[in-house]
């Protein structure tokens, strides 16, 4: 199955959305069909508006004839050597067309693909891909928040001495001062953490007899281990307070 079809079946790209290129100023667009096919295309030359190309070249069957292509290769390839007049240019297509909706190169588009059809063995590679979406997240939130700050200056500069008629969901936090972070090992988030680093670090043995031996051993294991302070002071554990954890901490990393 063809790249372009497999991104639409798993609805990472949909019906009408439109890719474009850049080739020596010169801006080239399609919009995507079903069966993953490229058509609607068109040119637009550096300081002139777009105009349609491949289209209505010929008739077949008294029908308007409008070309299609099966791939980004073929089509990038067929914009720079019949309207550009451009041979011998290797052009890599997935990853300089991009996808105009989410403003990403294919490339990495059908990236996320394979890393959806990743076997379970491949567990690290899933982690990289939530990685990717989490920081793709942050940067749209980003982009948010500057939309409201601009929008929130052009409203000041404009309408002075009037109140804001809309209510901003975002409000500018004031910054703490840092403090050492508790470990709750016995807490569910604390296993998590634990088990999450020994499964990227631990032989397959280790590995083996946590899972054997189940949650509540590995539970009674950490309650058993005497964490030493690094100087005169008694710790608290339920809560964690902020002394224990440095002491916990500097124990831990030497």
């Amino acid at each position: 199955m063809r790249r372009l079809q497999q991104l639409l079946q798993a609805r990472i790209v949909f019906v009408d959305d439109v890719l474009y290129f850049t080739f020596k100023k010169h801006i080239f667009s399609g919009s995507v069909i079903h069966g993953g096919l490229i058509w609607k295309c068109t040119w637009q030359k550096p300081g002139e508006e777009p105009k349609n190309v491949f289209s209505n070249t010929t008739r077949i069957e008294q029908q308007p004839y409008v070309r299609t292509f099966e791939s980004l290769t073929d089509w990038t390839e067929t914009c720079i050597q019949e309207c550009l007049d451009e041979y011998h240019t290797r052009y890599s297509s997935w990853k300089r067309v991009r996808h105009q909706r989410t403003e990403q190169p294919m490339e990495v588009l059908f990236k996320h693909l394979q890393k959806r059809q990743i076997s379970g063995e491949s567990e690290r590679s899933k982690q990289i891909l939530v990685y990717e979406q989490l920081a793709a997240h942050k940067n749209y939130i980003e982009s948010l928040k500057k939309t409201i700050h601009e929008w929130n200056t052009w409203f000041e500069n404009t309408h002075k001495g009037s109140k804001n008629p809309v209510s901003m969901p975002v409000e500018p936090t004031e910054e703490k001062e840092e403090q050492a972070q508790p470990f709750v090992l016995t807490s569910d988030t604390g296993q998590y953490m634990v088990l999450h680093r020994v499964n990227e670090v631990a032989p397959p043995e280790c590995i083996s007899w946590l899972k054997e031996n189940g949650q509540n051993s590995f539970e009674k294991i950490l309650h058993a281990v005497n964490f030493e302070p690094v100087k005169q002071g008694q710790d608290t554990w339920t809560p964690v307070d902020n002394e224990t954890s440095k002491r916990f901490v500097h124990n831990f990393f030497n």
